[in-house]
């Protein structure tokens, strides 16, 4: 059972608060360069409960206040991201995520590839696609958010279904999020003990990488790579799809050779060391790099230094569902997110869709 939020809102006041995001020619030539698929080309409709925005956050937020509300959750997105079209089709449609959502916050998009000038938090102006870099939004889709006072909340990046949604409500609705992460709250909502025990143990080793006992700073030092740390849990389904639809590709296989890769599982024991000096188990590990989700994918850079994560449903359709076989959009997606860490790029580019788009014209105009 989820809490009620009562809430007021006239279907005409409704219909008047839809969102116009800008669009550009980069959201265009990056539509036609990433997708082969008629599928994969599907764009994002953003819903028509979404707030309208003057670009004034903090005047917005004023707005969202005086209207009763919390506060306003930021939706950085982009036109071709599939993982903000399946959030768009499945959660932001659920009546129940929309009364509880809406209820409490003025949600707004952000397009990551807009040029439209927009007020931050910090009452400086920025493009929207500065802004979702000074809001760390790196990936799409992020939602950001933030409570009367300005204060940011909760800051969650990927996809989120109405299930991981209702719990995220839940999380910000009890102040939970003032005291703990949302890894430590969701893990107090489920009796993990008694689930594993009833579950089956994990599919065998994963070709291409190691497993414990393994020392990745040993590694690094004597054999400088980038490293991929994977985090799974027995009984994960979508831990089974992503090694057989997309680690064991042998495109992926192939890529993975340039990197120190590690396959840990918080069930079972076994002590290693990452890339940038922690060392534990991997259920320690994991706590302490406050990953959420299973399977998790953490990417470090030759240096030891985090890139970035994978720390929510990735393997998904446009529908927000687990595909059944491999799908070329999600393997191009994740051979490039390979790509990104080990040519640097996160560094230069703190916004993925961007680099992409720019990588992928690049390699159009070279034929």
């Amino acid at each position: 059972m989820h809490a009620a939020v009562s809430f007021r809102r006239s279907p005409a006041a409704i219909r008047n608060r839809r969102v116009f995001p800008v669009f550009g020619l980069a959201v265009l030539v990056l539509a036609a360069l990433l997708f082969s698929s008629a599928d994969a080309r599907e764009r994002l409709e953003y819903p028509d409960w979404f707030a309208q925005t003057f670009y004034d956050l903090p005047g917005d937020l004023d707005d969202a206040v005086a209207r009763g509300k919390r506060g306003i959750a930021l939706f950085f997105s982009a036109e071709t991201c599939l993982h903000c079209v399946a959030m768009g089709r499945s959660t932001f449609q659920d009546p129940e995520i929309v009364r509880r959502l809406s209820g409490q916050f003025d949600v707004i998009a952000v397009d990551v590839f807009s040029d439209a000038e927009m007020v931050g938090f910090d009452g400086e102006t920025h493009r929207a696609r500065e802004l979702s870099e000074h809001e760390r939004a790196t990936f799409t889709p992020t939602l950001l958010f933030v409570d009367a006072s300005g204060e940011r909340m909760l800051r969650f990046v990927g996809f989120a279904d109405p299930e991981r949604m209702h719990v995220i409500l839940d999380y910000l609705e009890s102040g939970a999020w003032e005291s703990e992460s949302l890894r430590d709250y969701a893990a107090g909502l489920q009796e993990e003990e008694a689930v594993a025990a009833s579950e089956p143990p994990a599919d065998a080793d994963l070709s291409g990488f190691q497993q414990p006992p393994a020392d990745l700073v040993a590694q690094r030092t004597a054999n400088p790579r980038p490293s991929l740390v994977l985090f799974e849990r027995d009984g994960c389904e979508e831990c089974r799809r992503l090694r057989e639809q997309i680690l064991e590709h042998p495109s992926v296989q192939e890529e993975l050779a340039g990197f120190h890769a590690l396959q840990l599982n918080t069930d079972h024991g076994g002590i290693v060391v990452l890339p940038d000096g922690r060392h534990g188990t991997a259920e320690a590990l994991a706590a302490e790099l406050d990953l959420a989700h299973r399977p998790g994918l953490v990417f470090f850079a030759e240096d030891g230094e985090e890139a970035f994560r994978m720390d929510s449903t990735w393997l998904i359709d446009h529908s927000g569902q687990l595909p059944d076989a491999t799908r070329e959009d999600l393997l191009a997606a994740f051979l490039a997110r390979l790509d990104y860490v080990a040519s640097g790029a996160y560094r230069d580019w703190p916004q993925y869709q961007r680099w992409r788009a720019q990588r992928d014209r690049a390699e159009g105009s070279d034929g």
